[in-house]
C-alpha cells in the first residue's frame, strides 16, 4: 500500500481495505499475495495511530502467514515485529518483550545470527528491555548487536550507526560515561 512508505495513511488504508477484499475474495485470505496487502493495510492503520485495530489484524494475520508461508519466513517475522510495536503502543510492555524475545530467537534460527532482520530484531528487543529497567541484559545485546553490526553492514551503515547511539545512550543513563564516550569515539571527559 503506498501510504506505509509515502505518509499517506489514510489514503493508503482506504487502498488497502479495498486490495485486501479483492483479493480476499478472488485468491483467498491465506494466498502469498493477500498477505502482505493485509500487513501494509495494518501499517497503515498504525500510521493513524489505530493501534487496536492494527493490532488485532496483525494478531489475525500472524498465524495464517504461519501456515501459509512458514514460522521463518521475513513475511512471517515482520507480521510478528508490527504486531510487537502495536503491544508496546498500546502499553502491553511485557507482552511485547515476550513477543520480541520469541522474534529473535525465530529470525536466528531461520535468518542467521548476522542478518540485519534479526539484529535489527534485537536491537527492538534492547529497546523493550530498557524501557522495562532491564539495563543490564539490554547492554549484552547492543554490544554484541553493534559488533555484528559493524562486521556485517560496515561502520557507517545507517544500521551500525543508530545501533551505536542506542549503545551510547544507554551507557550515559547507566552513569557509564567513560564507556559511552569510548563507544561513541569521544576523547574521555575531563576529571
Amino acid at each position: 500500500m503506498p501510504g506505509q512508505l509515502s505518509g499517506q495513511h489514510e489514503p493508503g488504508a482506504a487502498l488497502g481495505r479495498m486490495v485486501r477484499a479483492a483479493w480476499s475474495e478472488t485468491l483467498g485470505e491465506d494466498h502469498p499475495d493477500t498477505l502482505p496487502a493485509a500487513n501494509r493495510l495494518a501499517g497503515c492503520l498504525v500510521g493513524l495511530r489505530k493501534y487496536a485495530e492494527a493490532r488485532d489484524l496483525f494478531a489475525d494475520l500472524l498465524p495464517r502467514c504461519e501456515r501459509a508461508v512458514g514460522w521463518g519466513d521475513p513475511l512471517t517475522l515482520t507480521v510478528a515485529s508490527n504486531l510487537n510495536g502495536c503491544l508496546s503502543a498500546l502499553g502491553a510492555h511485557e507482552d511485547a518483550r515476550r513477543q520480541c524475545e520469541d522474534i529473535v530467537r525465530r529470525s536466528r534460527l531461520a535468518l542467521g545470527p548476522d542478518d540485519p532482520r534479526t539484529l535489527r530484531a534485537a536491537s527492538n528487543l534492547a529497546i523493550f528491555l530498557r524501557r522495562l529497567d532491564d539495563h543490564q541484559a539490554a547492554l549484552a545485546i547492543w554490544e554484541d548487536t553493534l559488533l555484528r553490526y559493524r562486521r556485517v553492514l560496515g561502520e557507517d551503515h545507517p544500521d551500525t550507526l543508530h545501533a551505536k547511539r542506542d549503545l551510547v545512550a544507554l551507557l550515559r543513563a547507566m552513569g557509564e560515561d567513560d564507556r559511552a564516550h569510548a563507544v561513541a569515539g569521544e576523547p574521555p571527559a575531563g576529571p
